[in-house]
């Protein structure tokens, strides 16, 4: 048999039996700096994912606005919609509201934005008299009205308060209408 060796477990006179003041409280520093930046990044995740949650349900909320106002006008023309609407939504989404608009938009006339109408009337162009019955200006105010009649840009809003703040959130759509009429000669 092997004999225990009894040295190893005899202590020194003066051996420190523990750690110093100093150990200690560095050690506790380390750890609170360690606990605190855990903490903040805890925090600041918790506030992403908050965010993240609101913002989901504002377009969830939007894009269903958007799709209800679209029923409601199908099948109307755009002189019979509504141009502001405001409202509330149910609950539990009582503490948000809505606001659409319907806004018309104006081209402008291409030809006679550009060189080109004169460079077409020095040549003799399409608005001569013998080459064509309507001119190429005539045919450019014509488009430009046509596009005019029949695009409108449609923004549902959504609005809360978050805080003291009221915060927003708009979506943008462009609606045509392909029963417009198209009717070159009207002035």
């Amino acid at each position: 048999m092997k004999s225990l060796d009894t040295k190893r477990f005899i202590r020194s006179p003066g051996a420190s039996d523990g750690f110093t003041l100093i150990e200690v409280v560095f050690a506790l520093a380390i750890m609170t700096l360690a606990f605190s930046s855990i903490l903040a990044v805890e925090s600041g995740s918790i506030n992403a994912t908050t965010r993240a949650k609101q913002m989901n349900i504002v377009g969830m909320l939007a894009k269903n606005q958007m799709v209800e106002l679209e029923y409601k006008v199908q099948g109307l023309k755009f002189t019979e919609v509504q141009k502001e609407q405001t409202g509330k939504f149910d609950s539990p989404y009582d503490s948000y509201s809505w606001k659409t608009t319907v806004k018309e938009i104006n081209f402008p006339n291409l030809m006679g934005m550009s060189g080109a109408k004169a460079a077409e009337e020095k040549r003799g162009g399409l608005g001569s008299p013998g080459n064509s019955p309507m001119g190429a200006d005539q045919m450019s105010q014509a488009v430009s009205r046509f596009f005019s009649n029949a695009l409108r840009e449609i923004t549902v809003t959504v609005l809360w308060k978050q805080g003291t703040k009221e915060q927003s959130y708009s979506i943008s759509t462009f609606w045509v209408d392909l029963n417009a009429d198209f009717n070159p000669l009207l002035q």
